[in-house]
Parts: C-alpha cells; sequence; structure tokens
C-alpha cells in the first residue's frame, strides 16, 4: 500500500514528509518481521520477493525527493540481512541486487532535482529578459510618442518658416529656439527625459536658463524604478535654479549614475553640485 500511495496517489514530484515516513519504517519494519518469523519456525529462507519490495518501497522514496529517508531504509535493510545471515545473505537473499536498484534511484532523484533546478533557473531567466524587453520597449516607444509629439510641433513650424517672406518675430525664434532643443534633448538626452524631468527642463528654459542634457549611457544598467526615482532627485533639487546654466548628465564608467551641475554667470561656486548614485 505504502508503495502504491507513493508511486500513484501524487501528482507533485515530492511527497509529503509523513508519506516518506511511513515507507521508511515500512522498509524497516517489515524485514524485521519476516525476519523473527522465519527464524521462530526455524526457517533461514527469507525471500528474494521481501528484499526486492523493500527496495522498491524506498527507490520510490529516493526517486520522489526523500533520499535520507530512502537511505536510512536501505542501510537499515543491510543491517538486519547481514545481521541474521551474514555476509552470505548479500548474495543469497538477492540484497546486492536490490542495494544497485536504491543507489541507482538515488542518482535519478538528484538528477531529477538538478533538472528541476536547472529548468527554473531557465525559467526565472527567461522572466527576466521578457520583462527586461517590455520595459526597453516600452521606454523605447515613449522615447517615440516624445519625439513625435515634438516632431508634431516642429514640422507645422519648419514648414510655415519657410513659408514667410519677412524676419521671424521675436517671440516666432523663441519657439523656434525652443523646439531645436527639445529635439536635441531626445537626440542626446534618451533615458534622463522622464516626463518629470520634460516638465523640469521646459520651466527651465521658458526662466532664460541654458540646459544641456547628455545620456552617456550611465545609468543604463539601472532599472526603470531606479533611474526614476534618481531623476526625481534631479528634479528636486533643480527647484532652486531660475537663472544660469544647468547639466545633467550620466557620464559612463564612473562610480556615480549621474551629475547635475547648476552655474551662473560671474559667481565661482556652483549653485547646485551633485553626483548621485
Amino acid at each position: 500500500s505504502v508503495a502504491t500511495s507513493t508511486l500513484l496517489l501524487y501528482r507533485e514530484l515530492s511527497i509529503p514528509v509523513w508519506q516518506a515516513v511511513a515507507n521508511m519504517s515500512a522498509g524497516i519494519a517489515l524485514p524485521a518481521l519476516i525476519i523473527y518469523q522465519r527464524q521462530v519456525i526455524n526457517n533461514q529462507d527469507i525471500g528474494g520477493w521481501l528484499v526486492m519490495g523493500t527496495a522498491v518501497i524506498l527507490t520510490a522514496t529516493a526517486v520522489r525527493q526523500h533520499r535520507l529517508f530512502a537511505l536510512i531504509g536501505l542501510i537499515a535493510l543491510i543491517a538486519q540481512i547481514v545481521i541474521a545471515y551474514g555476509p552470505i545473505g548479500l548474495i543469497s537473499t538477492g540484497l546486492a541486487g536490490a542495494i544497485v536498484f536504491v543507489l541507482a534511484g538515488l542518482g535519478i532523484s538528484t538528477g531529477i532535482k538538478n533538472a528541476n533546478r536547472d529548468s527554473n533557473e531557465f525559467k526565472e531567466k527567461e522572466l527576466a529578459s521578457l520583462s527586461q524587453i517590455a520595459k526597453i520597449e516600452a521606454a523605447t516607444q515613449e522615447r517615440v510618442s516624445a519625439l513625435n509629439q515634438v516632431l508634431g510641433t516642429a514640422v507645422p513650424l519648419l514648414d510655415y518658416i519657410g513659408k514667410m517672406d519677412k524676419p521671424l518675430s521675436k517671440d516666432m525664434k523663441t519657439s523656434a529656439k525652443l523646439l531645436e532643443l527639445a529635439l536635441r534633448d531626445e537626440i542626446r538626452g534618451r533615458g534622463l527625459l522622464t516626463k518629470g524631468m520634460r516638465s523640469e527642463i521646459s520651466r527651465l528654459r521658458n526662466l532664460g536658463v541654458e540646459v544641456v542634457v547628455l545620456d552617456e549611457g550611465g545609468a543604463s544598467d539601472m532599472s526603470e524604478q531606479d533611474r526614476d526615482a534618481l531623476l526625481n532627485k534631479a528634479v528636486e533639487a533643480l527647484q532652486i535654479v531660475s537663472e544660469g546654466r544647468v547639466t545633467i548628465r550620466s557620464p559612463r564608467g564612473e562610480s556615480f549614475k549621474l551629475t547635475v551641475v547648476a552655474t551662473i554667470s560671474g559667481v565661482a561656486k556652483p549653485l547646485v553640485s551633485l553626483q548621485l548614485s
């Protein structure tokens, strides 16, 4: 019954601990009872069926991922046979074959465990890769959307300028300059242009602040969440800026991920100077 339940009742590879304990107990108790009964009637023939039957139970226990219980049961079986019948019992009772059978089960169990581990690791890596691809696609789509939005304004403006037969007004020059800078940001700023950062750059430029954004790949290995948190710190630090020049840069190969520098012409000390990581 323990062999049947072990082999047929559980869909998962690993059986419950209580079932493994029951299998081990059966593997220890049944040979002991049979040997005792045979000795009482002075019958020294234990029968290969008992040894192999016990081996089947222990092998099934090993394959179902409870190797320790199977090994304990095997050691107990060997000890009982050798004590009762001497070394000759290894041959006469079929114990040698039973040992090979159980050891094979132990090997199979280890192989299955390693295969499951490798399979789980592969699935985790696959999920991580799919997640990263999804993030990259989302970021790319966001950049494309932002670029299209800028181009949607730039193209009509450029078309209007091309058709003009008189000098541009001051407001038109300002609008054209801001569009040029926005396009430049999309090309050079890449991963640094979150919604919050775009809004802050727009605020600064409307105040007349010169803003330069350079994404050199220093933050490319960060998760989207960590990068957004880093850029939010930069945006918070820039709230005090209302004039001068601001440079936001993510240099590659440095111990930090982002530099934020705000300077005012004629003032030696930077208004803002941060290295964020």
